[in-house]
């Protein structure tokens, strides 16, 4: 019995299902926060410092000795992930959090697996992962899903948020297969690469966050949606809501690169914009017309027919 739950927690069905929920749930917070007032980067900043802490007591303690080790004896292999976590993790999130306060939390969800196209052009470019007739279906039913949604079909610009979003599945495709390549033939606990994710990501948001406090113009954008260090009780409520769901999801992304390929990563998370809409539809107040469903739809199939596809694992 042990070992079967063991071979189910190592499996990347299991992984990606975590991910998926935790994934889900820190947008849907996220937005609750924004929605209550708070600003970007204050709570970017929170949100990050929170997740360390979240991710400091639930895996320092196992992996620390093998932490030190690898920035004492592995300094090149070191900064590379700490370089592609910054991508990933720093602008990547801060670019999300943009998105997600300025489109519907709906939009959101499904926006991010706009990865899997950015995804699958990063892995084959640096992985090396084949192109194959199925998952260039994929990208085209995505994009026109994507298209849908975001346009309802109408016009061929989408909202602020909606770019800030697409924006950031570039730079978490890229620093995504980044972490795949450097792990790929390293014996690595991916635990320690989690680590460095706030690590990675705090000095990216300071750099902004003093941005926006020497210039007004920055700090007013889209009203005051960047300006800084302004705080409120709503904002540590849903910021710790959000710091946790961010910890837990960047604990369960690494765990599934490790175990299948990064467009098997990006495909299987098709769960993560169907959670959000449900919990954005009975919450939030927010809709979806025809067209827009369509879309969903067309996302939505993409991730049921590579479930039953070998995609995790070539």
């Amino acid at each position: 019995m042990k070992k079967t739950i063991r071979n189910s927690s190592s499996a990347p069905a299991f992984n990606v299902l975590l991910f998926s929920t935790f994934w889900a749930l820190q947008i849907f917070f996220a937005k609750l926060g924004f929605n209550a007032g708070a600003s970007v980067l204050s709570f970017q900043l929170l949100i990050t410092v929170i997740a360390f802490f979240v991710l400091a007591v639930l895996i320092l303690p196992r992996v620390r000795v093998q932490f030190y080790q690898l920035f004492k004896d592995q300094k090149p292999l070191f900064w590379k992930l700490y370089f592609a976590n910054g991508i990933q993790a720093g602008f990547g999130t801060s670019l999300a959090m943009v998105g997600i306060a300025l489109t519907d939390a709906v939009n959101a969800g499904f926006l991010v697996k706009f990865t899997v196209v950015t995804t699958i052009l990063f892995a084959w470019v640096l992985l090396k992962e084949r192109i194959t007739p199925l998952k260039i279906a994929t990208v085209f039913f995505m994009i026109l899903g994507v298209y849908l949604l975001t346009t309802q079909g109408q016009a061929l610009i989408p909202r602020v948020g909606d770019i800030f979003l697409l924006a950031a599945c570039v730079c978490w495709s890229s620093g995504s297969v980044l972490v795949r390549k450097f792990l790929k033939d390293e014996p690595l606990d991916p635990d320690m690469v989690t680590l460095q994710k706030p690590l990675a990501s705090i000095p990216i948001i300071l750099v902004l966050a003093g941005i926006a406090v020497v210039s007004t113009n920055f700090g007013r954008f889209e009203g005051d949606l960047f300006s800084c260090c302004k705080a409120t009780s709503n904002d540590l409520v849903y910021g710790l809501l959000t710091g946790f769901c961010l910890a837990m999801a960047w604990i369960f992304i690494y765990r599934t690169l490790k175990v299948s390929t990064a467009s098997y990563l990006t495909l299987m998370s098709m769960l993560t914009p169907v959670m959000v809409s449900v919990l954005a539809i009975l919450f939030l107040g927010e809709s979806l017309v025809w067209i827009q469903v369509i879309g969903a739809g067309l996302i939505i199939l993409s991730g049921i027919v590579i479930y039953y596809s070998d995609m995790a694992y070539v």
